[in-house]
């Protein structure tokens, strides 16, 4: 349990903690039992939020630092390396963690949603207005050139040569250079997810049970089940979607199968060992065989405890 009756003048520290929502924003495995994970307490409202990220130690025991709080929501985090972490704050605020210092970045452009990294390479942040930021590794933060008015929601690569993004209304764009390239897809769904495949194959979904393989030029519908994809990431040769409706789905050949009734998913990271998964306010991890899991709790001060995970499909 950490304390955090700091004085503010944060509205949360009036209300009962049954009036206390929480989210998990995003979540990484750092290797061994090491974890970095972004929370989100708001009111029922949302009108305003204290956000959290936290260094885990899930191990025979469940303790964890912060290594950052604000008095505003974290809209996305990404961990570089286990010591360096990005951190995009509502308003286009990007905070740098490392260990030299913190430092915080004001990006001016668009409604800033997300934070992707390529692992060695550039760091992106996007979001509305068809607009998203690209940092090179030793440099500072460059305009790509906006896409229209787009919503974008997830952008992707495996180099700095085959990144791509998608958004709304079937959007599916390939980057070149600092402007945006579209595929035409003939589906205008909202595509949430997306993942790019070393040998070149794009794979995209998101609402109402949209589901595609870009394969060689050859576009491939999937058989899926009409729920909402929101991530899509390859671990231990196999492919699964997340879904907030059933949890996560295992792709099989041209089809998603249900893998397990998590009863929520949305985002997905993976390192060589571990599938980190976000829920509402879980975080749910497997490492190809076993599942095990934590979650934020909130009694005027926040704590982590660990999950029976027979209650979530076991």
């Amino acid at each position: 349990m950490t304390d955090t009756d700091t004085p503010s003048d944060n509205p949360l520290d009036d209300l009962d903690p049954s009036e206390v929502r929480i989210e998990t924003v995003d979540a990484f495995h750092l290797g061994g039992t090491r974890y970095s994970a972004s929370f989100e307490l708001t009111d029922v409202d949302c009108e305003f939020s204290r956000s959290f990220l936290l260094d885990i130690d899930f191990g025979e025991t469940l303790t964890f630092t912060i290594r950052l709080q604000i008095e505003d929501a974290i809209n996305s985090h990404a961990t570089l390396v286990p010591d360096r972490h990005v951190v995009l704050e509502l308003g286009g605020l990007v905070h740098d963690l490392t260990p030299a210092g913190d430092s915080v970045t004001a990006l001016p452009e668009g409604v800033l949603r997300r934070v992707w990294h390529l692992e060695g390479g550039p760091q992106f942040v996007f979001g509305d207005h068809g607009v998203a930021y690209i940092r090179e590794v030793g440099a500072g933060w460059n305009l790509i050139q906006p896409y229209d008015l787009a919503v974008l929601r997830d952008i992707h690569g495996t180099s700095a040569g085959d990144v791509h993004a998608c958004g709304h209304g079937g959007l599916l764009l390939r980057l070149e250079g600092r402007a945006w390239v579209p595929l035409e897809i003939p589906d205008q769904r909202n595509l949430y997810a997306l993942e790019v495949s070393a040998d070149g194959a794009l794979h995209f979904g998101g609402a109402g049970g949209t589901a595609y393989a870009l394969v060689a030029d050859e576009l491939i519908a999937l058989e899926a089940e009409p729920w909402d994809y929101f991530g899509i990431r390859s671990f231990k040769g196999r492919r699964y979607w997340t879904d907030p409706s059933y949890g996560i789905s295992v792709q099989e050949g041209r089809a998603l199968r249900p893998f397990r009734n998590l009863g929520q998913g949305f985002f997905m990271h993976a390192s060589a060992e571990k599938l980190v998964i976000s829920g509402w306010k879980e975080v749910f991890v497997f490492d190809g065989q076993n599942w095990e899991g934590f979650e934020m709790g909130y009694d005027g001060n926040i704590f982590l405890r660990r999950l029976d995970m027979a209650d979530y499909g076991g």
